[in-house]
C-alpha cells in the first residue's frame, strides 16, 4: 500500500478516533446527569442507569479499541497486513473498515468458526506464532 493512502487512511482512523471518543463522553455525561437525578429518587432505578449506560458504551468502546490498534500498526509499519495469515488486506475492505486486523479470507474462517463478527471486536494481538507460514 502506497504512503498517501495510508495517510489518509490514518487520517480517517483519526477523525473516527475523535468521533468516538466524543460520543463516549457524551454517554458519560448523560448516565452521570441520569444518575444526579436517580439518585434522588432512589437506588433501584440508580442500578438501571449503570446498567445501561455500560451496555450503550460497549460497542463504542470496542470500536475505539480497534482505532487504536490501527493506529499504532500505522506507526509501527504493519498496517494493512492481516493478523491471522500475514497476507496483504484488500485496499477496498481498508478502506471500508480502516480499523479492520483481518483479510476477508480469515475473517470469514473466524465468523464460520465462531458465528460472530470479529470486525467490532478488541484487537488480537499480534504474535509471531499467530501468523500462518508461507
Amino acid at each position: 500500500m502506497e504512503e498517501i493512502q495510508i495517510n489518509q487512511l490514518k487520517q480517517k482512523l483519526e477523525l473516527q478516533r475523535d468521533e468516538t471518543m466524543q460520543f463516549l463522553r457524551r454517554l458519560e455525561q448523560e448516565a452521570c446527569s441520569l444518575d444526579a437525578d436517580t439518585t434522588q429518587r432512589g437506588p433501584v432505578r440508580h442500578q438501571c442507569v449503570k446498567g445501561g449506560f455500560v451496555r450503550a458504551n460497549e460497542p463504542a468502546k470496542d470500536r475505539f479499541a480497534l482505532i487504536e490498534a490501527a493506529l499504532k500498526r500505522i506507526a509501527d509499519g504493519s498496517f494493512g497486513i492481516c493478523v491471522g495469515c500475514g497476507d496483504e488486506i484488500q485496499n477496498q475492505r481498508l478502506q471500508a473498515l480502516p480499523w479492520t486486523q483481518f483479510c476477508l479470507r480469515c475473517q470469514g474462517e473466524l465468523e464460520g468458526k465462531i458465528g460472530a463478527s470479529l470486525s467490532t471486536r478488541t484487537p488480537i494481538p499480534v504474535t509471531a506464532t499467530s501468523r500462518r507460514a508461507g
